[in-house]
């Protein structure tokens, strides 16, 4: 939802007094549009399922949902049917926690509405101004005569009848009571709630739950060992320890790598495309229209898809692939498993050869790729797919129910470094310094009596205090503070003598193409078809300026594509592979993850004061998701986050207090006919008036939109310069931000008029803004009647109808989708929300409401219709449309409870200046009383916030020790339920589906009964209980159009292909893969851990180029000729991709490079 604000400050104020009419005429509009919207939502949701009901296939087993039902307003009676555990497992704590805010507002604003209204509204009509005046032309010439709205709020108490002020006291009053005993009940079910999902076994399962960011890290505190010694003090000691190298050149060259293999991707599927269309031509005469009319009938064009489809699912070519995917899970426990030994005989090695273990280590790597090598020419495996259908949003996806083509696997691990150590502390040796406790001030460091202490160093304290604590095994010597610990061993000698990089010093690379090839543009098969100037070509920086080809495309060079990009990708994968087996040459970052054997350690780990210098060590998170992990920051400093976070907190008041002026002059900008001819300076454009008139209608409106869009991007790149290390605090800091953005810009420079600004300029002092608030804001109270309900009304009609997804899939997909990753990344990529921009955006709306519910009570009504809306849109959002693959916990909810209280100090301040205002018939102040009250009012809510922050706090992020005994308890029963279900579905699996034993680790594959069957029910479905897993198969008619038969109430024809087509399109990709790590068994759960926390750029496997199978050979050459030029260091296949008759590009099984540790 995007915010609103005037063109002009003040704009509210011109709302005054305005009539219901007027005020139903300002709404009309957005009644009408919000309308028509609706009306097509309803027509078609039942037609497009992946855009409106996308969850109920495409996503995970457990975060599925039962369609609704067919109907124009039935959906609406199935969102209530889903109770709150259940919106926790399919949407998770943020998606809930937000939709539990709604409804607490709803909870406020409906009993306030029930209690206000009927005490108020009469109360402000009956005592008004209005009642004295003789007619309306009096109201409407004495500006303190109110009319229209107003005669229902505050102003239109008359002066003679200023006692009655203390009922808008006692009820302001009880506004703030309400709203914080509410506040208080929901922080303790936020509470419980949080607790409750962290305890859980299946959440404990996880690596994020045991695992604490330490950030801040000295260098001498920076090892293994020392983090080992100095964290084992926690129960159940420390399992995995992973410290942060700075890899943010590796991971230029990874994101770079991206774009290469995008750029070339997209040049051979063209090249492909055009060589197809040019032979095609040939074959076909133009139309009489001028048009090309490949088949001139619908049969050769239906066989013609058939080829293409049988041309994908064909066996295909492939060079480069290193066998760096583990596709399932079961690989990588076999790649554990080689790497475990691996260690193991290397630490055995490093024990009995001392130094030579530093020198061995590059032999060891060389026989680990002679030993890869080895088992990927020895293991392959089969993988069947059936699929069957295709309609329009599968995306260029095709099915064909045949067995697919041989896919490679391998058990080996990928290249990569892993820098962790386990530990077992049972038997764990004392540290080797002396742990005896002298007296202060009786022996130094040195052990040495008190030196002569210097009065005037001041600074150092007094002398004789003990050293400062070392880590484990750190020998120091004299003259040595702050370098690298002293060798006492030839193998740290060897360490500390190893070469390193410095900066500016270049890397030596192996050779990553052969020089030597010369391409033979005569023989490809391209030059048959295509002349060369139809290849794809780009240029290049010539100074390594990347903007350059844009700004100054004459001066760059011009290269071929697909040479270009060969080359580029040969380069980037040896220096990347190079890097991530070298890793231990780039510097330590100074942070580090540190993963507990017990959740309750890594809670108490992340509250315990860890270094005894102030700001060392200081950031201490827990529950960081691996994926949410933000790794170009993880190497900032204390004294650098704190400059970046003032440069921020700059930038971000500026544009909360100065954003109002770009917004301002787009009205200039709708005036420039009339300001050419008034300066002289724009007379160049006199005589353009027709042409000026046009732009000045659509400019203004467009730069408004873009105004509105750029201020969340801008504080989520802020938030990024601020240093946040995880995503999750990137949205609380967005949050933040766009909160008091929206509360400036929506609602104070709305409310306030430009004399009030000057007035406060002009008198600079603090006491009168109660005054001026006073003054100003009532009369806006009109404005945000129809502001909540157009944005109520547009916003969720907007969300239903999802007008940009719509273009995304069928206007923009037709020019972006051009190759066959991009169609699969668009079938399987849901819409996400971004909690940081979409929360702060509610909680203005309840400050709006709370700030006038005393003063123009109307509010409230208006704020229900609103925030019902709101909760019904976006609860069908998120159960039927909405993917969270993100989580913070429900860390913004609090935040949005706190940030609520803004709207309850700003109504007292807002009441104190009423009742100062307020004179009786003598012009004296009658309501100082009242105003006093309020004082002590709004005091007593400060210090009720601080107590509820004192309280609630501790417990908002981290876990109490209570809880441990009753979880471990939950962990056992789990564990016992979980291995007898593995137990019960082994066998019921084997009963079922037969394997051989070579096939007995694989994920099942989907399974189909006969084409006859033609039982639809429920009964006949079998799902896979195994593992639960969200991708996992259910078996199902294999022919669907004999499910509707016969049958009034089933969907039509088209219909049931739409929904098979896009379910059996999930199979196809999905079978077999397990969402959920409770889904594993405990060598599966190893399997992963053991790279939760590795750093991205370590992570990144060879991607493959995914090009279109055809029938000229085409492709074939392509990878032939890359794999002779490229020395086999690029990845190309052409396997389970084809063209069909209108040469779009079609697939029938995931990328290549798919794997499932990555999903």
């Amino acid at each position: 939802m995007s915010y609103n604000v005037s063109s002009a400050q003040g704009r509210a104020q011109s709302s005054r007094n305005i009539s219901v009419t007027a005020l139903l005429a300002a709404i009309g509009i957005g009644i009408a549009s919000s309308a028509v919207q609706i009306l097509i939502f309803t027509l078609i949701k039942d037609k497009l399922a992946r855009i409106y009901q996308p969850k109920t296939y495409l996503v995970p087993e457990r975060q599925r949902t039962s369609p609704p039902p067919r109907g124009a307003f039935r959906w609406i009676a199935s969102i209530f049917t889903y109770k709150d555990t259940e919106i926790i497992n399919k949407c998770g704590l943020d998606a809930y926690f937000f939709l539990r805010y709604l409804q607490t507002l709803l909870f406020i604003f409906v009993p306030l509405a029930c209690l206000l209204l009927p005490i108020l509204l009469p109360l402000n009509y009956l005592s008004g101004r209005n009642v004295a005046a003789s007619n309306a032309r009096e109201s409407s010439a004495n500006d303190n005569i109110s009319a229209g709205l107003d005669v229902l709020a505050w102003g239109n108490i008359s002066p003679n009848k200023t006692s009655r002020y203390w009922i808008h006291l006692i009820l302001s009053v009880v506004v703030v009571i309400w709203i914080c005993c509410v506040f208080f009940a929901e922080l303790r079910v936020y509470v419980r709630v949080r607790r409750d999902y962290l305890t859980s076994a299946e959440h404990r399962l996880r690596a994020s739950a045991t695992t604490v960011l330490v950030t801040d890290i000295p260098s001498t505190w920076l090892t293994v060992e020392a983090l080992s010694f100095l964290y084992d003090v926690f129960p159940g000691g420390i399992r995995n320890i992973w410290i942060n190298r700075d890899y943010r050149k590796l991971l230029r060259k990874v994101r770079a790598r991206e774009g290469v293999v995008a750029m070339l991707e997209y040049a051979e599927t063209e090249l492909i495309r055009r060589c197809k269309q040019a032979q095609l031509k040939r074959q076909k005469e133009l139309g009489s229209n001028n048009t090309l009319q490949y088949y001139t009938t619908m049969e050769e064009e239906e066989n013609s898809n058939i080829r293409g489809v049988q041309i994908a699912k064909g066996d295909g070519k492939s060079s480069g692939n290193l066998n760096q995917i583990h596709q399932s899970i079961e690989e990588a426990v076999e790649a554990a498993k080689a790497k475990s030994e691996l260690d193991d005989w290397r630490s055995v090695n490093k024990a009995t050869t001392g130094s030579l273990a530093t020198i061995g280590k590059g032999f060891g790597r060389g026989l680990r790729l002679v030993s890869r090598v080895e088992e990927t020419i020895k293991n392959t495996e089969n993988a069947t797919k059936v699929v069957d259908g295709i309609i329009e949003t599968t995306n260029g996806f095709y099915d064909v129910k045949s067995n697919s083509p041989k896919q490679e696997s391998s058990k080996n691990w990928p290249r990569t470094y892993i820098s962790h150590h386990n530990t077992d502390y049972k038997d764990s040796e004392e540290p080797a310094h002396s742990r005896i406790p002298y007296s202060f001030g009786a022996i130094t460091e040195n052990g040495h009596k008190d030196a002569k202490h210097s009065w005037w160093k001041f600074w150092n304290g007094p002398s004789g205090s003990f050293p400062s604590p070392l880590p484990h095994g750190y020998e120091k010597i004299a003259n040595s503070r702050g370098k690298i610990p002293g060798a006492s061993s030839l193998v740290e000698t060897a360490a500390q003598a190893k070469p390193k990089i410095r900066k500016g010093q270049s890397q030596e690379y192996p050779l990553h193409v052969d020089y030597n090839y010369k391409e033979d543009e005569a023989k490809a098969l391209w030059n048959k078809y295509i002349k060369k100037t139809d290849r794809s070509t780009h240029r290049i920086p010539r100074l390594g300026i990347g903007f350059l080809p844009y700004i100054c495309p004459w001066i760059n060079k011009k290269v071929d594509t697909i040479y270009w990009c060969r080359e580029e990708l040969a380069r980037l994968n040896v220096e990347i592979e190079y890097d991530q087996d070298h890793s231990d040459n780039f510097p330590r970052a100074n942070s580090a993850f540190i993963q507990f054997n017990q959740q309750i350690a890594a809670h108490m780990a992340a509250q315990a004061v860890s270094h005894h210098t102030p700001m060392y060590m200081a950031q201490r998170v827990v529950e960081v998701s691996p994926t949410d992990i933000i790794w170009d920051n993880m190497s900032i400093k204390w004294w650098e986050s704190w400059l970046r976070t003032s440069i921020v907190f700059t930038v971000v008041a500026c544009m909360c207090l100065l954003w109002a002026i770009p917004v301002s002059a787009t009205a200039l900008l709708g005036n420039i006919p009339a300001l050419a001819k008034k300066y002289d300076w724009l007379g160049f454009l006199v005589g353009a008036e027709s042409v000026l008139e046009h732009i000045a209608g659509i400019l203004p409106a467009i730069v408004l939109a873009i105004l509105k869009v750029l201020p969340p991007v801008i504080f989520y790149h802020l938030a990024m310069l601020e240093g946040n290390r995880t995503g999750s605090l990137r949205e609380l800091s967005v949050q933040n931000y766009y909160f008091f953005f929206l509360f400036v810009q929506v609602f104070l420079v709305v409310s306030v008029s430009n004399g009030a600004f000057a007035t406060l300029a002009r008198t600079g002092s603090v006491t009168s803004i109660p005054v001026l608030m006073a003054q100003n804001i009532p009369k806006a109270s009109n404005y945000f009647f129809s502001y909540m309900i157009i944005q109520a009304l547009s916003t969720s009609s907007g969300r239903l109808l999802q007008v940009s997804t719509l273009i995304m899939w069928f206007l923009m997909s037709k020019f972006v989708d051009n190759t066959a990753r991009k169609k699969w990344t668009r079938n399987v990529s849901l819409s996400t929300m971004r909690w940081g921009e979409y929360f702060p955006t509610y909680t203005n709306f309840a400050c709006i409401t709370i700030i006038y519910s005393t003063i123009a009570p109307l509010i409230l009504i208006f704020a229900i219709i609103t925030f019902t809306l709101l909760w019904i849109t976006n609860r069908y959002c998120m159960l039927y449309v909405y993917n969270y693959t993100e989580d913070t916990g429900g860390l913004l909810y609090p935040r949005a409870i706190n940030q609520t209280f803004v709207g309850l100090y700003f109504m007292e301040v807002c009441l104190i200046g009423l009742f100062l205002l307020v004179r009786d018939s003598e012009n004296n102040v009658p309501c100082l009383p009242q105003a006093l009250i309020m004082i002590v009012v709004m005091i007593m809510t400060a210090l009720f916030q601080i107590l509820l922050d004192q309280s609630f706090g501790p417990l908002y992020k981290h876990l109490p020790v209570t809880l441990e005994d009753d979880a471990i308890l939950r962990d056992k029963a789990f564990e016992r339920a979980h291995a007898a279900r593995i137990t019960e579905d082994d066998e019921f699996q084997s009963a079922a589906f037969p394997v051989s034993c070579d096939d007995s680790i694989e994920l099942r594959k989907l399974h189909c009964p006969a084409a006859n069957t033609s039982d639809p029910s429920p009964s006949s479905t079998i799902p896979n209980t195994a593992h639960g897993g969200a991708f996992s198969v259910v078996i199902r008619p294999c022919n669907p159009r004999t499910t509707t038969s016969g049958d009034p109430d089933k969907r039509g024809s088209g219909r049931c292909k739409d929904i098979e087509a896009q379910k059996t399109m999930t199979e196809a990709l999905f079978s077999g893969h397990r969402d959920e790590i409770e889904d594993l068994k405990p060598t599966e759960r190893n399997a992963l851990i053991n790279v939760a926390f590795q750093h991205e750029a370590l992570r990144a496997m060879r991607p493959n180029v995914w090009l279109p199978h055809d029938d000229l050979g085409v492709s074939d050459q392509e990878v032939q000729r890359t794999e002779e030029f490229c020395k086999g260091n690029v990845w190309i296949t052409n396997k389970g991709t084809a063209l069909d008759s209108r040469l779009r590009v079609i697939y029938r099984t995931n990328p290549p490079d798919f794997t499932e540790l990555n999903n």
